[in-house]
């Protein structure tokens, strides 16, 4: 058997913009003039980044109820648990986007550090505590919702009806789209929460599709999952 990180719970490890926009296959077309969703989004920069940008983001996640310091800590106490493992699967990735595992330390490093400036200038007003599948946004209240590195990749942690009524909730909060990356478990095989929610009566009304994205960190991590909302 092939190894693979052995996590024992959600790791706080986040994404920068240009991830996202290969991740999600976004441009300015689809970001501009448009109220986004960061769903569990953690300490990734890309709220901060794209609001620099101009762009209207919101970031959600129940870690949002802790002190920059806090969250800072864990980031790192997370990162230091990943790289410990990293030598041992390495394999299991693609060294273009990163050079090397010291290369992949400093991004995530710099992400989590550009988050944290934001998040201590920002505060509530951005990045809104969120505990899912339950949050008080208004009805249609965004155009966008992306969800990165938290359904389908953690399925051993979040069982399906969580999946279930999480994206039940994004459906209600949000009028255009649904994008989740990746569509793979921790394996780097595709998840069955994915396969069950495409047969799942409860999302048949809505398009659902499997499209190929400029991202493959992860081995077979190279696809997102696009529902696009018919109300």
């Amino acid at each position: 058997m092939t190894p693979h990180l052995d996590l024992n719970n959600i790791v706080l490890l986040g994404r920068s913009f240009e991830e996202y926009r290969r991740m999600f296959s976004l441009d300015h077309s689809q970001l501009e003039s448009r109220k986004i969703l960061d769903v569990a989004s953690g300490v990734s920069s890309f709220c901060a980044e794209a609001c620099a940008q101009g762009y209207n983001v919101t970031a959600s996640d129940r870690i949002y109820r802790c002190s920059p310091d806090d969250i800072a800590r864990r980031c790192r106490k997370d990162l230091e648990a990943v790289l410990a493992q990293m030598p041992g699967v390495s394999d299991n990735y693609n060294w273009d986007f990163f050079r090397d595992i010291p290369a992949l330390e400093n991004h995530r490093e710099a992400v989590c550090s550009a988050f944290v400036r934001d998040y201590t200038v920002q505060g509530i007003g951005r990045y809104i505590p969120v505990d899912y599948p339950d949050t008080a946004f208004a009805d249609d209240e965004f155009m966008l919702a992306m969800v990165s590195h938290f359904l389908f990749l953690y399925d051993k942690f979040l069982d399906y009806e969580f999946h279930r009524k999480t994206l039940l909730e994004l459906l209600r909060v949000t009028s255009g789209e649904i994008r989740i990356f990746p569509v793979v478990d921790l394996r780097g095989e595709r998840s069955k929460m994915a396969d069950a929610i495409m047969h799942d009566d409860s999302f048949s009304r809505h398009g659902i599709s499997i499209r190929h994205v400029d991202y493959e960190f992860m081995k077979n991590a190279n696809e997102m999952m696009v529902i696009r909302i018919n109300k």
